[in-house]
């Protein structure tokens, strides 16, 4: 079998983020497009923009897409929820958004359960349970139920740094994780708070490389943190167990459940990294997602072509006596 045979059909977008959850494969493009792929990653529907902006922060829960839609341009954000058990819609084109006055008259996503204007950047986003938590620069952290009623808002974060430098504030991860939640800076240090009142709990230092970081990314008790330089740390448990130098930025991290291990897109290049092994391989695009498949893994590029990873490993086999 060649390398590329039987690869999905190419995407007819350029895609920016990738969610994989129990439904499917969900592609979110540059300009807000959604198209939902089921099995052998065939599309569901087709695909639809619900509002034609870049959606920069995105959470898959329970059949609903939870994202924020930013436009620098238009100095114009949203914050909404979407249905995944239906086909997408296609909401108003960019121009309409252009002539809307006031709030009265303000467009928003197609087809949504329920959408806010923002006024103020979105930076995270996380939902859990019945939980949404999300941070608004120089506004602050909130805490809505699934249905957009408030529970909770906090002041923007305040941190431990003894040196003032610019960005170092800045949240650039949200995670939950049932009663608690974390946000990490972008300085290099990470903040516990609950849940239910968004109240702080501790600040740590992140086990990562040199600041500013870029990404924390985190798989149970598996952490990958990642500078803006590309550097690299793989912690467990709060213990470091390996640290890495890729050639540019990190695009985007997933764990293989089946290597163990993180398989990294990086900047024209994908690595996978497990307790035995460390691998590189470069491609010509820059991977935007690894979708870990059966021992090997699909690689999404920014130009919509799939690929085959060529880092493999053994499916373990349950039937064999050891």
């Amino acid at each position: 079998m060649s390398m590329d045979e039987g690869l999905p059909p190419a995407i007819p977008f350029l895609p920016s983020r990738v969610h994989s959850y129990d439904g499917g494969i969900l592609i979110l493009g540059m300009d807000g497009e959604v198209l939902l792929l089921g099995d052998e990653l065939k599309p569901r529907y087709p695909y639809a923009t619900p509002f034609p902006m870049k959606i920069s922060n995105s959470s898959v829960l329970n059949n609903r897409l939870y994202c924020t839609w930013i436009d620098g341009e238009l100095m114009m954000a949203r914050m909404g929820c979407i249905p995944l058990d239906s086909a997408p819609k296609d909401g108003p084109p960019r121009a309409e958004l252009r002539t809307t006055g006031t709030v009265a008259e303000a467009k928003h996503p197609a087809g949504n359960i329920w959408s806010h204007i923002l006024n103020s950047e979105p930076l995270a986003l996380g939902a859990k349970g019945d939980t949404l938590v999300f941070a608004l620069w120089r506004k602050g952290i909130y805490g809505l139920t699934s249905e957009a009623d408030e529970l909770w808002r906090m002041a923007e974060p305040t941190w431990n740094y003894p040196k003032k430098r610019p960005r170092d504030s800045e949240t650039i991860a949200l995670h939950l994780d049932g009663d608690t939640f974390t946000i990490t800076s972008r300085g290099g240090r990470i903040q516990r708070r609950s849940s239910t009142t968004g109240s702080l709990l501790e600040e740590f230092i992140a086990i990562g490389p040199e600041a500013p970081l870029e990404h924390h990314f985190k798989h149970g008790l598996h952490e990958l943190i990642c500078s803006t330089g590309g550097e690299l740390t793989w912690v467990h448990e709060g213990t470091l167990l390996r640290t890495l130098k890729l050639n540019g930025p990190v695009q985007f991290a997933s764990w293989d459940p089946i290597l163990e291990g993180w398989r990294v897109a990086g900047w024209r290049e994908e690595l996978l990294i497990t307790a035995t092994r460390n691998e590189r391989h470069q491609w010509e695009e820059i991977p935007v997602h690894i979708e870990p498949v059966k021992g090997g893994a699909l690689i999404l590029f920014n130009d919509g072509t799939w690929k085959n990873s060529p880092f493999e490993g053994q499916v373990p086999n349950v039937t064999e006596e050891e």
